[in-house]
């Protein structure tokens, strides 16, 4: 297939691009910033109409929607950009596709929108009402679940819409709780964790989110919203005693106030995604940090070595 990956150049995006060319798929990465992986790249601003229409020119197949702000915390320092990034250019790439004939995108969504609902056990039928939303990156990704629906309710556009768990893994953004707790214990500073340390993540290993990108293309899930949740729960109070566990020297962990709007874990139902697309998360955590501690004791030790 030829294939579109718009914000390609992101943690996902790199690893869904090798993923699909290595099973023989036609790549092009649309991104403001040039991709790591070796692949065609297109730059271009999709928060701009035009740039887009430009853009997703090129007779694609599908188009993959990773472009966004996804860091929580980003979000809520600056929700205009959040915004324009997150609603805005997916509006404009779906619009775009509507222009150019382009009939399937595969958009990546977040088991944070799972925040909304009281239930702690959720599946991909569980009523989400947006107006309980306590934190713009989950509004923002409730408004493009909705966006999309609506294209495909109008115009036929067919979607697949990915919940994503935790992303990490080598690479990773240093922002994620789990990089940044590996860097403060390298650093000798603490790890601090909001709240009693209970609430949950289910991370997700990205080599698991590339196969489940890869494997949405077939149009058996077209139209569905799919789940792709990590294996295990994992408490935050956990993530830090692993990294304390895997670094070599003393590590302190600190405990301060949660912050309003936090994700704070839920049972989210695979079963679909099994169903569907034969799809499974297949690295456990303690693999997964610990590939993750590797990775970033040595980047620690190369800029160490080129500042000496």
């Amino acid at each position: 297939m030829n294939i579109a990956i718009v914000g390609g150049s992101g943690f996902i995006g790199t690893h869904t691009s090798v993923e699909l060319i290595k099973h023989g798929h036609d790549v092009t990465v649309i991104d403001i910033v040039a991709p790591i992986a070796n692949v065609r790249h297109i730059k271009a601003d999709v928060t701009d109409y035009d740039a887009a229409l430009h853009s997703l020119n090129g007779g694609f197949d599908v188009v993959y929607m990773f472009a966004a702000v996804s860091d929580s915390a980003e979000n809520l320092r600056n929700p205009l950009t959040a915004v324009n990034k997150n609603i805005l250019s997916l509006t404009n790439v779906l619009h775009a596709m509507h222009e150019l004939n382009i009939n399937k995108i595969i958009f990546s969504s977040t088991v944070w929108v799972y925040s909304v609902t009281e239930n702690i056990h959720v599946d991909e039928d569980t009523p989400l009402p947006v107006n309980s939303s306590e934190h713009i990156y989950t509004t923002c990704k409730l408004t493009c679940e909705s966006l999309i629906r609506n294209y495909t309710a109008m115009y036929g556009i067919n979607h697949v819409i990915l919940r994503y768990g935790i992303a990490y893994g080598p690479g990773c953004h240093p922002d994620t709780i789990l990089s940044k707790f590996i860097t403060n214990a390298l650093c000798g500073r603490p790890l601090t964790i909001t709240g009693n340390g209970d609430i949950y993540r289910n991370f997700l290993y990205v080599h698991d989110h590339a196969r489940g990108n890869r494997l949405a293309l077939d149009p058996a899930c077209n139209n569905q919203t799919i789940n792709l949740e990590g294996p295990e729960k994992i408490t935050l109070t956990r993530v830090a005693e692993t990294v304390k566990h895997l670094h070599d020297g003393p590590v302190n962990i600190i405990y301060t106030n949660q912050r309003a709007g936090d994700y704070q874990g839920k049972i989210v139902c695979n079963d679909k995604s099994k169903d569907i697309m034969n799809w499974t998360p297949t690295v456990l955590f303690k693999t997964g940090a610990k590939n993750l501690y590797e990775h970033i004791k040595q980047q620690s030790i190369n800029c160490s070595t080129s500042r000496g």
